[in-house]
């Protein structure tokens, strides 16, 4: 039997940038006790604009509305058992994790970075698994 799919959406609906800005993909979604979240940017809970600045403002945004995204669909920061970097820039890459450590201080889900070349000024994109 194939596990339910349910499509995840923010309870603040400023971070749901896939519909916000009519994007072809999900925010996240719900696969039995699995949840998925899309690649996130920096994005200003306030007002769903993007939220450009240092990796280490963006990196603090996007984990912080991970937070949120994973909270609204009965998770939480500390049941992420993967996550994904993408920096625009891997000589950023203690930068970013300066912060990544302050969301994360003891026993870190298993990750990957890459250093990727991102679109409109943006420089970090995060997604994650996590257990509900």
């Amino acid at each position: 039997m194939t596990p339910a799919r349910e499509i995840i959406t923010p309870k603040n609906q400023m971070l749901n940038v896939s519909r916000n800005l009519n994007l072809p993909h999900s925010p996240g979604i719900r696969a039995g006790d699995l949840i998925f979240l899309s690649g996130m940017v920096s994005v200003d809970p306030a007002t769903g604009e993007r939220s450009l600045g240092t990796v280490a403002h963006e990196t603090r945004q996007i984990l912080s509305n991970m937070a949120h995204m994973l909270e609204s669909a009965g998770s939480s920061l500390e049941r992420v058992v993967k996550i994904n970097v993408l920096l625009y820039d891997m000589l950023e890459f203690e930068n970013m994790n300066a912060v990544y450590r302050e969301f994360f201080p003891h026993d870190p889900p298993a990750r990957t970075t890459c250093g990727v070349q991102l679109s409109s000024g943006l420089k970090v994109e995060i997604d994650c698994i996590a257990i509900v």
